[in-house]
């Protein structure tokens, strides 16, 4: 009797110590897996950055050169200040708006690709990729909403008296167009309209591809954590 609870109690022993070698190989694992799937990250998100480097150097190109294009227009404008002038005034001041504006967007632009290269997570870089994406929709729709623009800088009373037929029945029937064309851009540029063939194939192309790879190379990162 007494052997066989010797017997029992050494087999609860060693049942007892499986268990912990288990639960410590199992801790080990766990924190193999996870120094594993931080490394794939750090790596995911390296790859990611690389990927981004053309749109870097996009904005800082439309910086640069933005804020000496605003430089000509405000010359421009300075010595333009007639009331026989007033429709190129008024056509500049209001590309010179819209392109101070992109430039203020290109710099917050930058500010948020140094914020993901100092992501902490995957999540937190996919959410700023995303903010990316919409913020260049948004700048987008408002650019091509000054399509007008091109087009009245050189109208004028004169000319509206001295041709009516060329003001009234050419010009001004392409200024329409392209500010319908230009609301309509504004309008449609927005990722509620993402299950649209069209906008899946605009956003399939230039910075937008960039992006979207980008995205992709941070979702193979994106692996399950064993528990």
């Amino acid at each position: 009797m007494a052997v066989a609870i010797k017997r029992k109690k050494y087999l609860i022993m060693q049942e007892t110590e499986l268990i912990q070698i288990w639960k410590t190989y199992q801790q080990k694992l766990d924190a193999s897996l996870k120094m594993n799937k931080k490394c794939l990250q750090e790596i995911q998100l390296m790859k990611a950055s690389s990927a981004l480097n053309s749109v870097r150097r996009t904005r800082w190109t439309g910086i640069i050169f933005g804020i000496l294009w605003l430089s000509f227009i405000g010359f421009l404008i300075y010595h333009s200040l007639s009331w026989s002038k007033l429709a190129f005034v008024v056509s500049a001041l209001i590309h010179f708006i819209v392109s101070a504006y992109a430039i203020i967007v290109y710099i917050e632009h930058l500010i948020l690709l140094n914020q993901f290269d100092n992501s902490n997570t995957i999540i937190e870089a996919q959410q700023k990729l995303v903010l990316l994406s919409t913020s260049n929709l948004r700048v987008l729709g408002i650019l091509l909403l000054q399509l007008p623009v091109f087009s009245t800088w050189h109208m004028s009373a004169e000319w509206m008296h001295s041709s009516p037929e060329t003001f009234w029945g050419i010009h001004v029937p392409v200024v329409f167009v392209q500010a319908c064309l230009g609301w309509w851009a504004f309008r449609n540029l927005h990722y509620r309209n993402h299950e649209k063939k069209w906008f899946r194939w605009f956003v399939s192309k230039g910075e937008f591809a960039t992006i979207k790879k980008a995205t992709t190379i941070l979702k193979e990162a994106d692996l399950p954590t064993l528990s």
